[in-house]
């Protein structure tokens, strides 16, 4: 489908439910504020089931710019959703807004969040080769895994689980239960990242995040994945980023790669994972379906970085 289709297929499933997006000006709407969140769920569950990729940007005030990429495009096609009236916004509103926006941008780590199997690590490191700035890459399992608080803890933890369950625990059935050690694991850690950051102008990206460990039972096939009870709270404390990226692909996809989610908890790791971001949104949300062609995916990344002004890139040629 295109990408003009879909925003229209979008907007009249708005309209369905009541939402009412006001046509202000050529691709430029207007939504009260209190419907945005839902509209961007009909936004995003349309795009996840037509595999299109889509980016959000929310670097000025009230106001979410939609990029959509087609298949062979050059530039996405951008709409501007806004949910204050561009007259009534004010210069100290904008004024402050950018503050904050400015602020996060000079925190460059991004996230790379999806399920096993959906390509986070060749959908990278092809891109890693196109950015013209220096790179560091970590994989927070490891960062975890690796601290001196996880290691101590580990052996006494599993001693318990093994005798609670009757088996030895997997590492990641361990980090599902005792999640609270790898959030204060991963919050020590996060000073290293910032500093590589801030200080070394490094552009850093971390595969997987905080946010998976908000979901509970994802490491236990026979059990239903679901958000924590606790699940707002504890987002109060992961540190807050400016720009997302989220892997995704329908479940026959994934689990031709890897089979160690079931095709109930692909599809609820992405709705809770859309749910987090909505909760604590980033100022760029990258939605990436590597079901499609790898270089598509790579495009859409590299060109959402460099729109999102986070890095410098390589130009890529357009495949149609």
């Amino acid at each position: 489908m295109q990408s003009k289709e879909l925003f229209e297929l979008i907007l009249d499933k708005a309209n369905t439910k009541g939402l009412l997006a006001r046509h202000l000006d050529d691709h430029t709407y207007f939504i009260d504020n209190e419907n945005m969140n839902q509209f961007l769920k009909i936004l995003f569950k349309t795009c996840t089931k037509n595999s299109h990729c889509m980016t959000l940007i929310k670097d000025e005030a009230y106001l979410t710019k939609i990029n959509l990429f087609e298949q062979g495009f050059e530039v996405p096609l951008t709409y501007n959703v806004y949910t204050k009236m561009p007259e009534d916004i004010t210069a100290e509103e904008k004024m402050l807004y950018s503050k904050q926006v400015e602020k996060l941008k000079k925190n460059r780590i991004s996230p790379v969040i999806g399920p096993d199997g959906v390509g986070k690590t060749t959908l990278l490191q092809s891109s890693f080769t196109h950015m013209d700035e220096p790179i560091m890459y970590k994989r927070f399992k490891k960062i975890v895994r690796r601290s001196f608080i996880y290691n101590v803890m580990y052996p006494i933890n599993k001693y318990k689980l093994k005798r609670k369950m009757g088996h030895r625990p997997q590492k990641d059935q361990h980090d599902d239960i005792h999640f609270f050690l790898v959030f204060l694991a991963g919050l020590f850690y996060y000073p290293f990242l910032m500093f590589n950051a801030k200080y070394r102008k490094k552009i850093v990206f971390v595969d997987r995040f905080f946010n998976d460990y908000l979901l509970e039972n994802i490491s236990f096939m026979q059990k239903k994945t679901v958000l924590r009870n606790n699940w707002r709270n504890l987002l109060r404390y992961i540190p807050q980023v400016y720009w997302n990226i989220h892997l995704d692909a329908k479940p026959k996809v994934i689990l031709s790669r890897k089979d160690e989610l079931s095709k109930r908890d692909i599809k609820r790791y992405r709705r809770f994972n859309f749910k987090i971001y909505l909760e604590k949104p980033s100022v760029v949300y990258t939605y990436i379906n590597t079901g499609l062609d790898l270089e598509h995916c790579k495009r859409v990344l590299l060109y959402s970085g460099r729109i999102a002004d986070v890095m410098k890139t390589q130009e890529l040629s357009c495949q149609k």
